[in-house]
């Protein structure tokens, strides 16, 4: 890779985490080199000079950068940096260390990592996309879900085993996340009330696709067959308890999807979608709809999108857990170098379906 310019300096540019390691970036202003991922502000392209490894960097005279300490071993702490801090302080948050809400949490966090509260947010701003106690808040909100449905439990006991040190907290997080109160997923769940979907199937080029819609035709899920056990997990997890019955596709999705196949790549464009998942998975998925058919573009760019320009990994996650695969056209973002990256349907469905579109 080191002997395109042109790509390497775009991945410096978004800091592309498929490239780390990859390349080293010599700066000839300053005399130091650095990996393609380091925070310092990316160097005019002229300054830049591109080899393979730190050795042909040290060898050539240049000093290793401070900041992302490119002559570290790949995978040691000082390799991972800040990514490797924010993944401590994942773990820490996964055994409840911010289980007590507000800032005095965030400060005892910080203290557990070494860092300063105001770091960890930024650092968590940066790799993540959502402040530390927002990312707090989704998981106890998943343990009480699990808990809701079991029924065993009082909701003010299941508030207070999740985490939460508020019932009214709980209700009104819970509500605004969910769309209804942890009180009505119990009543569904003792009542035996699912959420009623219908599962439609559609031969592709590409593969066998699973359609699924609710009772206003609405997508609620599209993947490919063979992923079938991953479709219904994601289900499960944005709505609860779920019941999938075989049914004839709708002739307005059937007509956009064939259409779509036969060479009218902006038919999907009009389909009507619900997904379930955070306000941040749902803005990401919302701006993958506005990437034109027959174009790509980057983790990085469609979080500044965002208005989160240093939240290019979060976005990538939230594009992985996409539910509605095509019509929501995760497949559409690809690495700052060109590369196809990974893709939940397979890198040569990728292909193909930026080949259809005449992306690449």
């Amino acid at each position: 890779m080191h002997d395109d310019p042109s790509a390497c300096y775009a991945a410096l540019r978004a800091r592309d985490l498929s490239a780390d390691g990859r390349f080293f970036t010599c700066v000839v202003t300053t005399g130091i080199y650095c990996r393609p991922v380091c925070p310092a502000r990316p160097p005019l392209q002229k300054n830049c000079r591109f080899v393979a490894t730190a050795a042909e960097a040290a060898a050539a005279g240049f000093r290793a950068c401070k900041r992302c300490r490119p002559d570290s071993v790949p995978g040691s702490p000082a390799w991972l940096g800040s990514a490797g801090s924010v993944r401590r302080a994942l773990a820490l948050i996964d055994r409840g260390a911010l289980d007590a809400d507000g800032d005095a949490a965030v400060e005892a966090l910080g203290d557990r990592l070494g860092l300063g509260g105001r770091q960890v947010r930024r650092l968590f701003a940066r790799h993540v996309g959502a402040p530390p106690v927002a990312v707090a808040q989704a998981r106890r909100l998943a343990v009480a879900a699990g808990l809701i449905d079991a029924g065993t439990m009082p909701l003010g006991q299941v508030a207070l085993a999740a985490g939460f040190g508020s019932i009214r907290r709980f209700n009104e997080l819970y509500r605004s996340v969910h769309g209804e109160t942890p009180a009505d997923r119990r009543r569904r769940s003792l009542k035996g009330l699912v959420m009623q979907l219908t599962l439609s199937r559609y031969d592709a080029p590409v593969g066998e696709l699973l359609v699924v819609t609710d009772s206003d035709n609405r997508l609620r899920a599209l993947d490919f067959a063979d992923f079938e056990a991953r479709m219904r997990t994601l289900l499960t997890r944005h709505y609860g308890a779920v019941a999938l019955s075989e049914g004839r596709l709708a002739d307005d999705i059937a007509g956009a999807l064939d259409a779509y196949f036969s060479g009218d790549v902006a038919a999907l464009d009009s389909l009507a979608v619900a997904t379930g998942g955070s306000d941040f998975q749902r803005n990401v998925w919302a701006a993958l709809r506005r990437i034109p058919a027959g174009t790509t573009t980057g983790y990085g760019v469609l979080a500044a999108s965002l208005g989160k320009p240093g939240a290019a990994r979060a976005v990538g996650l939230a594009n992985g857990a996409n539910p509605i695969g095509i019509v929501v056209p995760c497949h559409r973002v690809i690495g700052a170098s060109g590369a196809l990256t990974g893709y939940a349907g397979g890198v040569e469905r990728k292909r193909w379906l930026l080949r259809h579109e005449g992306a690449i």
